[in-house]
């Protein structure tokens, strides 16, 4: 009996040293920031930063003026002149701060000049202004 009794007090006193160093672990991450806050914070800026690439597209595309200098910009590679077409289309100047303008010229689709206006966030924070070129064929 009394061998039975110091067997359930081991176990009892090595299950109770077990949850110590469980309690204390939570106790130390418990003061840490959640790791996927930070996480959705930085979706949530992404989602906001295409949207205004997605709206700027709209008005740039409805504004003669504005897309002729965009498509000008994008054949010159001015990155100072497309960042001046995008500040009048809805981007901030905290927008386009630190970010990196990434201007291209691609290959066509067959119809009009078409600009296309993309962002991705964060670190590095990226807007690419993509320009397609219709084939001329004779």
């Amino acid at each position: 009996m009394n061998l039975m009794r110091s067997t359930t007090l081991s176990i009892v006193a090595s299950i109770g040293l077990l949850a110590v160093p469980a309690t204390s672990r939570a106790q130390v991450t418990g003061g840490e920031q959640n790791p996927h806050f930070g996480d959705t914070s930085s979706r949530a800026d992404a989602a906001s930063l295409q949207k205004k690439a997605t709206q700027a597209q709209a008005r740039i595309h409805a504004n003669k003026d504005d897309r002729d200098q965009l498509m000008i910009a994008v054949k010159t590679n001015e990155v100072a002149s497309a960042k001046q077409v995008l500040l009048r289309n809805g981007f901030t100047a905290e927008d386009l701060e630190n970010a990196k303008i990434t201007l291209r010229t691609g290959g066509g689709k067959g119809g009009e000049d078409e600009i296309e206006i993309s962002a991705t966030c964060c670190d590095p924070k990226e807007i690419t202004i993509r320009r397609s070129l219709e084939y001329f064929t004779k």
